[in-house]
């Protein structure tokens, strides 16, 4: 048994943990636990007239990680009929900060940090092998700007100048609420 598979590890199946690095294994898991918890809903929906669901709680404290196993996690709360809800525990950096954002509430505590920065990534190898990755990155950084101007109050321009100055754009709890990030700070 990993280390790791104690970060998932609870007795309420509706509260989930990211604590890692977002990368196929962490993501993973998560994916495996929401779809079992919607599947249960989608089954109780059917045999129960009134039946409420009751929403999965997903506490993101991570640094980030890949963006393509980012996209599968955030497609899963973006389509769920189940709702989730997204709580920052510390920071919710890059990667994780996007999955942040897909939450249908969203909250943080006082001393949250979220941060958001275009992708980066690293390669060599032949010439057109390069081109053909820039052109990739291109599109999936395109992706993300979009995704972020529509699930917060950044702007285009806003996003323009992060790009920009090439920096990493951190945000804390207070200013959380006035970019559209969070809906409450708790």
């Amino acid at each position: 048994m990993s280390s790791r598979d104690n970060s998932y590890a609870n007795t309420d199946k509706k509260t989930l943990f990211l604590s890692d690095d977002v990368d196929n294994e962490s993501i993973g898991k998560l994916t495996w636990s929401i779809l079992q918890q919607i599947q249960e809903d989608d089954e109780k929906d059917e045999k129960e007239k009134d039946y409420k669901r009751e929403p999965i709680k997903l506490y993101i404290n991570s640094y980030g990680g890949s963006a393509y196993e980012m996209w599968g996690l955030i497609d899963i709360i973006l389509n769920s009929k189940t709702p989730i809800y997204t709580y920052c525990t510390g920071s919710a950096m890059s990667a994780a900060f996007k999955i942040f954002l897909a939450g249908h509430k969203r909250f943080c505590y006082k001393h949250s940090t979220f941060m958001y920065h275009q992708i980066s990534f690293w390669r060599s190898g032949k010439y057109q092998d390069l081109v053909e990755d820039r052109e990739e990155m291109d599109w999936l950084n395109k992706k993300i700007e979009e995704y972020v101007i529509d699930r917060t109050n950044l702007t285009k321009d806003d996003i323009k100048e992060i790009r920009e100055k090439k920096k990493d754009f951190y945000i804390h709890s207070d200013k959380a609420v006035k970019y559209g990030i969070v809906d409450e700070v708790l």
